[in-house]
């Protein structure tokens, strides 16, 4: 069993709900509510199912391609407090950012201050509507230069989110600079869909690695905290 397995602090019951943009999304089917995409929450729906096959968990996936925090939060009366989840995870940031560069549409740049500020009325309802965890997942990257200047930027929206988790008492998960890590250490391995073009979208070994991450912060706060798994 992975180690990250060993502490797991879901109960038969809980339900956890992953939103975000595209990388949470993975082609998810939007008309079938039960479908969890083909990424990093399929990939932990399944761990969970193969470690604790009596552990009775809903998983749901609500990531919609190219939204910003200000999509999320329009949204987030239906896609979230209406599902009651008992576990919130959000991974958001990159297109906030990535807007900064592609070309005009009606989805502007949102600025850090104006991303903290939606970020935080997402945690406010959340806890309002009585959701009893919360994981708040990096964004991570969008260029293929790693010290390029939108993921500079991109590195201060994360410092944004470490220091919301902290406010919030919250699970952090530091995907993005995981995703650092591991291409220094594992260069030979591609974790990108298309490396040629795109800085952002992961391919399956990405997806794992960013599962994983995922389940070992989440699993590590338990740890720490002394909760029995």
């Amino acid at each position: 069993m992975l180690a990250c397995l060993e502490h797991l602090p879901f109960k038969s019951g809980d339900r956890i709900l992953f939103q975000g943009d595209s990388l949470t999304a993975a082609d998810r089917d939007f008309h079938k509510p039960w479908h969890l995409g083909n990424g990093y929450v399929a990939i932990i729906a399944g761990l969970l199912a193969q470690a604790r096959p009596d552990l009775r968990v809903e998983v749901l996936n609500r990531g919609v391609g190219g939204n910003r925090s200000a999509e999320l939060l329009a949204r987030w009366d239906a896609d979230c407090l209406q599902l009651h989840p008992t576990w919130l995870s959000i991974m958001i940031g990159v297109n906030d950012v990535w807007r900064l560069r592609l070309p005009p549409s009606h989805k502007r740049y949102i600025p850090l201050d104006e991303f903290v500020v939606n970020y935080r009325q997402l945690l406010d309802t959340a806890l309002a509507a009585d959701v009893e965890h919360l994981v708040l997942v990096s964004p991570t990257l969008i260029e293929l230069d790693m010290a390029g200047e939108l993921n500079q930027l991109v590195a201060e929206y994360d410092e944004a989110v470490a220091a919301l988790a902290r406010q919030y008492e919250a699970i952090y998960v530091p995907l993005r600079q995981h995703l650092i890590e591991f291409s220094k250490s594992r260069s030979d391995l591609v974790w990108l869909r298309d490396p040629v073009s795109d800085g952002c979208h992961f391919n399956t070994l990405g997806h794992a690695v960013a599962a994983i991450t995922w389940l070992t912060a989440v699993c590590e706060h338990t740890r720490l905290r002394g909760v029995d798994a």
